[in-house]
């Protein structure tokens, strides 16, 4: 079962590169710089190859995968009090910076629920899933 189970981004790559899905150029995340921040245990189980293919299959997008570790929330580790301070630190290490150091035009994305959150906490900007991206750029 395991052997078969695949992502949905990679569904969707197949389903753009074969014309069933088709993108448009006008789309508002066209044309613009994505900046990726892949989830902990999607990098420890299967990477972020897949995800960074699809961000790239939208027209003219710039994918560029941050290289930030952990965001910090370790899933329900920073939603609980005592571990909110360090949650923040461990943001502030890498990813947090990379965020900040992006024009207000680049796109913030990230797989993990929760690294959508901390990036707003941490940085005051809308992360948005790669899935959400795609279908705001389908044609």
């Amino acid at each position: 079962m395991a052997g078969r189970a695949r992502l949905v981004d990679e569904l969707l790559v197949e389903a753009i590169d074969d014309g069933s899905l088709p993108l448009s150029a006008d789309a508002w995340p066209a044309g613009h710089r994505i900046l990726f921040h892949g989830h902990c245990h999607q990098k420890a189980e299967v990477g972020t190859a897949a995800t960074v293919a699809l961000l790239k299959r939208i027209p003219g997008a710039e994918v560029v995968e941050v290289d930030a570790g952990c965001c910090g929330m370790a899933g329900s580790f920073g939603f609980e009090a005592e571990h909110y301070a360090v949650s923040m630190q461990v943001g502030e290490d890498r990813l947090f910076p990379a965020v900040r150091a992006e024009p207000a035009g680049t796109v913030v994305a990230a797989t993990g629920v929760s690294c959508r959150q901390q990036i707003a906490h941490g940085t005051e900007r809308r992360a948005h899933h790669p899935v959400e991206l795609i279908r705001a750029a389908l044609a």
